[in-house]
């Protein structure tokens, strides 16, 4: 999987530019620029914090479980939440 291409769509979702998607996570230009190239190997939790940020929860989830597989899980979670809370 293409993490680094993901991350680059998220940012661009968002419509910030690296220097500025590097400030809000905490990191610089350089450290993006390489992450989206895929020459730095990411956490899981700096994808999490990167699609909290860009708000692309959507787009990491379809990507990483696929399109199908990712509506099948979003439209259980509003289920799920109301069967606890509800």
């Amino acid at each position: 999987m293409d993490i680094g291409g993901l991350i680059k769509k998220c940012r661009k979702k968002a419509k910030l530019s690296q220097e500025a998607f590097a400030d809000k996570m905490h990191t610089t230009q350089s450290t993006i620029s390489r992450i989206e190239q895929n020459l730095v190997a990411v956490e899981a939790k700096f994808l999490a914090k990167a699609a909290a940020i860009t708000n692309s929860q959507d787009v990491v989830v379809a990507a990483l479980f696929s399109a199908d597989a990712a509506l099948q899980f979003l439209q259980t979670v509003p289920m799920f939440i109301g069967g606890f809370y509800g």
